[in-house]
């Protein structure tokens, strides 16, 4: 028998299907909370009672998408990187996850609504971006630290190195994902996150002087 706990998790669940279908078919604006209710199957009480608001439901729904096989490998490789093979390998592996992550079709259908709808509302854009790209821009940055720390690399910021091979990634998911409207997005090929590492990696190769 079910507890209390899996029955409120599975019910949150079934709201989110719901929205999530409602989302990418209709957009937020024109989705009322009425409409989420009665695609679920729920009252309005009941949707309030796990998602106060639209924004918070939206929100959820961007976690769940994002909470698959692609996100897990944005986590920092364990145990960590401690020479230049194995660390450049954890750069691949991470830059290959932020890239599954970023062209899920979905997450793209979403991007779309929450970028139509922040004139509207304002504090949608501060939400993805905690969402996404903020945590991606962490996550790359303390690999990249470790890699600094060990005296794989050097960068004079860090935030600028993970910019700049992040922003290798996002051409992509601009160009061949959010501004594709005649099917699913379209990945690069496999090798092009390799060429990104590499272009990284000789932007931040040691000096003679530090290796010594």
């Amino acid at each position: 028998m079910a507890t209390i706990e899996q029955r409120k998790a599975a019910k949150r669940a079934q709201i989110r299907a719901a929205a999530r279908r409602l989302f990418l078919d209709r957009g937020l604006g024109a989705t009322s909370t009425d409409a989420v209710a009665a695609e679920a199957g729920v009252s309005k009480r009941t949707l309030y009672a796990h998602y106060p608001s639209k924004e918070l439901l939206l929100q959820s729904v961007i976690e769940e998408i994002l909470a698959g096989p692609g996100q897990r490998g944005l986590a920092m490789a364990a145990p960590l990187p401690e020479d230049a093979p194995a660390f450049r390998d954890a750069l691949a592996g991470f830059l290959r996850a932020v890239l599954a992550t970023l062209m899920q079709p979905d997450y793209i259908g979403l991007v779309r609504v929450v970028v139509a709808e922040i004139p509207r509302m304002p504090g949608l854009g501060e939400m993805l971006r905690e969402t996404v790209p903020k945590r991606i821009l962490s996550g790359l940055g303390r690999l990249l630290e470790h890699g600094q720390t060990r005296g794989l690399v050097s960068f004079s910021s860090l935030d600028a190195a993970a910019r700049m091979a992040i922003g290798g990634l996002l051409t992509h998911v601009l160009m061949e994902g959010l501004l594709v409207g005649d099917g699913p997005p379209r990945p690069p090929p496999p090798e092009r996150v390799d060429e990104i590492v590499e272009l990284l990696l000789q932007a931040g190769r040691p000096s003679l002087a530090q290796q010594r």
